[in-house]
Formats: structure tokens, C-alpha cells, sequence
């Protein structure tokens, strides 16, 4: 009997130059990515006209906000590290339709207690998204340009932004503010039968865990034809496995104290973000701007947005990711903080937060990009889902920080400067993480582990 030959299946993936298929996933995992935009989006703009047909103050809003985020915090801490023992595609897809179905259901809620659970039930199941979509773009991504394609990818996020600006100040003048989460559930659920029929399933996931070669052979046949034509092969990973509990690996081999210096820029950048979108429409309206140019307002943000997440990547390939993600996020604090100055003017305020889009959606992205391959593949949805959560902590805590101070009756030059000042921490943080991980690189300098990522690797490598 011939001796079975062996693939190494990262490998292959960064040396084949980029096929159809790996596309595919990329675009596919780019819409559930864009849907996550356009319900964060959605909430914002129609939080006026809920609050007024369920009869509550504008500032209650923080909690249904706040309980949107608490759902996505803890799906990503549960579902992230779920997915790295029963697949990706399988969490991606359940939560697809879970996130689909409660968005369906906001437009149903008769009471402000109904609408709570049913965000939260929303949030869980974007949240479970997300680890899994940015793990599978990942790793069919070559390394030359996996940055370049994790935050085209992420670029879904704030373009689901910018459709859902403009759709809701369109639709909900026209047809009510439930309208816009009737678009927002159905899609979602047609989207999840697309991904469950034409998505693979992780082939470093795959490998890890022992799958059939039978299974494997057929997708890497797909990428590569002659590496997949053999009977007798014997399918390998290019990094170690890590067995036992994924969460714990995120602080062994070295990797705690970055994890940590991750976690920080991470929980301010998605605070802003949230915020921004969540509660500029209620602060700008009581500025005297109204539903339509807010909508307006938050479509430039999300345009900016969408531009600095396609640019960011390739920055990083020619300068490193710390140094662009550090004056990207000490950028988009000043043009946040200067809103509140330009108010009510609408082409101020306009120009302000489109420049606070680009560099906060810059920044933002690139830390997507950054977690997605500062962790080896058997724990790489555990390391995204957990950056994520604790982003999204953040993203928690933001809208009811700022629901504390509109309450207290801060005015909008205080609430806008509050907004931007967590993106000079997040810069603060990531300069950090820098300097940590080039004395760790020249302690390491030959065959550097996983997550030892020094500022002159243009190329974000695993």
C-alpha cells in the first residue's frame, strides 16, 4: 500500500493564490457582518418614535440599548468559544436565524419590558455571530492579505450602518418605525438557508478536530485541485493544537499580558461606536436637528466608517498595525469631541462625524483584524469571540454611561467630548501593546510563536 501523503492545510491556503471559493466565504460572512450594522443602526434612528408609541422617556432608551449590547457581550463569550468545538458554520448559521427571528419580533413588541428581552434575545445571537464569521474569513484567507481581507470583510459593519441610516429615514416617516425591522429580521433568516447551503465549514477547524478526510479532500480539492486529488492523504495543520478548554490557551504560551493589552482598545473603540450610533440621533434631535437629517448625519458616519475599514488594511501592510491603529484612534477622539462644538449646524456635524467614522471605523477594524490572527486556529474563535465580548462589555456600558448624563442634563459639548475621550485610551493601549510585543519579538526573533506580532510586520501575521 502507497504511503499516504500529507497536505499541510495552512499551507496550502497561503501559497494558492485566492480562489472562488475562499471569495465567497468572504462575501458571505461580509452580510452577516453588514446585518449586524444595520440592526445597531436601525435601534438608534427609531428609538424617538418607539419611546413616544410605548409612552417612555427618550433616556429609558439606555436599557434597551444597554440590554441589546448585554446580549451580544454574552454571546460572544459563550458562543466564540462554542464554536471552536462544534464548527464555526454551525454557530454562524443558528445564530443568523436567532438574530433574525428577535429582530422580527422587536417590530411585534407591545410593551417597553417585551422590548427589553427581545433585544437581548437579538443581541445573543449577533453576538454568537460574529467570533464565527471573522474566524471563517480568517482562515481561508491567505497570510500576504489576510489583514486586507478581515477588515474588507468587517467593512459590512458600518456599510449595514450606512443602509440603515437611510433606510430608516426614509421608511420610518413612510411606513413607521416598524418597517425597518421587518426588512431587518426576514433577510437575516433567507441569509442563514444561503450560508447553511453554500458556506464550508473551517478547513483548519476540520483538521483540528479529526473530521473524515473524505470531508476535508472535498474542500480542499475546491481550492486546489491537484492537492485534493489524492485517495491516501493525511491532512496537517501549520501550528500546534491546543487541547483541553479553548478560553484558558487565550493566557498560556505567553499570550496573557497581549490578550490583556488587547481587551482595553477593544472595550473603549467598541464603546464609542455603539454610543455614537445609539445616542447621537436623541442628542442631535434635542439640538434641533430632526429624524431625516439625523439619519443623514449617522449615513456620513457610517460612510466614513466603511472607508477607513478599506483602507485600514492596507496601511498595515505598509506600516504595521500598531502604529496606524494608534493615530487612527487618537484621531477619531478629537473629531468625535468636536461635535458637540459644531452642533446644530448640519454640515458640520455631518463633516465631524464622517471624519470620526473613518478613523474610528479604521481603528476598530483593524483590532478585528488584529485579533483574528494574534490567536493560533484551534482557539482563534474563542480569542475573536472574547475580544469581542469585551468589546461589546464596552459597547454595554457605553449607551448607559451616556444615559446617565443626559439625564443629569450634560450639554452636548461635555457628551461629545465623554464620547471621544476613550479613544485616546484605546491609542494609549495599543502603543502599548506594541512596545510589549517587540520586546517579546526580540526575545523570540527566529519561528515566533502565535500572538507575537512586532511593529514591522506589515503583513499582520499569525
Amino acid at each position: 500500500m502507497a504511503e499516504a501523503s500529507t497536505v499541510n492545510i495552512t499551507r496550502l491556503i497561503d501559497e494558492r493564490p485566492l480562489g472562488a471559493m475562499q471569495i465567497r466565504v468572504v462575501v458571505l460572512c461580509g452580510f452577516v457582518a453588514l446585518l449586524d450594522g444595520l440592526d445597531l443602526q436601525a435601534i438608534g434612528l427609531a428609538a424617538p418614535a418607539i419611546a413616544r408609541a410605548l409612552q417612555v422617556e427618550p433616556h429609558a432608551f439606555g436599557a434597551v440599548f444597554g440590554a441589546a449590547l448585554l446580549g451580544l457581550m454574552l454571546g460572544a463569550f459563550t458562543l466564540g468559544p462554542l464554536a471552536d468545538r462544534i464548527g464555526r458554520k454551525r454557530v454562524l448559521v443558528a445564530s443568523t436565524c436567532i438574530f433574525g427571528f428577535f429582530t422580527i419580533c422587536t417590530a411585534l413588541a407591545g410593551s417597553f419590558t417585551a422590548l427589553l428581552v427581545i433585544r437581548f434575545l437579538t443581541g445573543l445571537g449577533l453576538g454568537g455571530a460574529m467570533p464565527s464569521f471573522i474566524s471563517l474569513g480568517s482562515e481561508y484567507a491567505p497570510r500576504r492579505i489576510r489583514s486586507l481581507l478581515v477588515t474588507l470583510l468587517w467593512a459590512g459593519f458600518p456599510l449595514g450602518g450606512v443602509i440603515g441610516g437611510v433606510l430608516a429615514s426614509f421608511l420610518i416617516p413612510a411606513f413607521g418605525w416598524q418597517s425597518v425591522f421587518y426588512i431587518g429580521g426576514i433577510v437575516p433568516i433567507l441569509l442563514a438557508a444561503v450560508l447553511a447551503a453554500a458556506l464550508p465549514e473551517s478547513l483548519g477547524f476540520l483538521v483540528a478536530n479529526d473530521a473524515p478526510p473524505e470531508t476535508i479532500r472535498r474542500i480542499v480539492s475546491r481550492i486546489s485541485p491537484e492537492s485534493g486529488a489524492g485517495a491516501a492523504q493525511r491532512f496537517v495543520l501549520g501550528e500546534e493544537r491546543l487541547p483541553g478548554v479553548p478560553v484558558r490557551h487565550l493566557f498560556g504560551g505567553g499570550r496573557a499580558a497581549g490578550t490583556l493589552l488587547l481587551w482595553v482598545p477593544y472595550f473603549t473603540a467598541f464603546m464609542m461606536l455603539v454610543t455614537n450610533s445609539s445616542w447621537s440621533p436623541i442628542v442631535l434631535g434635542q439640538a434641533g436637528l430632526g429624524v431625516s437629517q439625523s439619519g443623514l448625519i449617522m449615513a456620513m458616519y457610517n460612510g466614513g466608517s466603511v472607508i477607513g475599514t478599506l483602507i485600514v488594511g492596507w496601511l498595515i501592510n505598509i506600516s504595521g498595525p500598531y502604529r496606524v491603529l494608534t493615530i487612527a484612534l487618537a484621531l477619531s477622539a478629537l473629531a468625535f469631541g468636536a461635535v458637540g462644538f459644531a452642533a446644530p449646524s448640519l454640515n458640520a456635524v455631518m463633516a465631524l462625524e464622517g471624519l470620526g467614522g473613518l478613523f474610528l471605523g479604521a481603528g476598530s477594524s483593524g483590532l478585528i483584524a488584529l485579533a483574528a490572527v494574534f490567536y493560533p486556529i484551534s482557539i482563534r474563535s474563542s480569542g475573536v469571540g472574547w475580544a469581542n465580548g469585551v468589546g461589546r462589555f464596552g459597547s454595554f456600558c457605553g449607551p448607559l454611561i451616556a444615559a446617565s448624563l443626559v439625564r443629569r442634563h450634560w450639554n452636548i459639548e461635555n457628551l461629545y467630548l465623554a464620547l471621544g475621550a476613550p479613544g485616546l485610551v484605546a491609542a494609549l493601549f495599543v502603543m502599548l501593546l506594541g512596545l510589549h510585543q517587540t520586546m517579546r519579538a526580540r526575545r523570540t526573533p527566529e519561528d515566533k510563536p502565535s500572538g507575537v506580532l512586532a511593529p514591522d510586520d506589515r503583513a499582520v501575521r499569525p
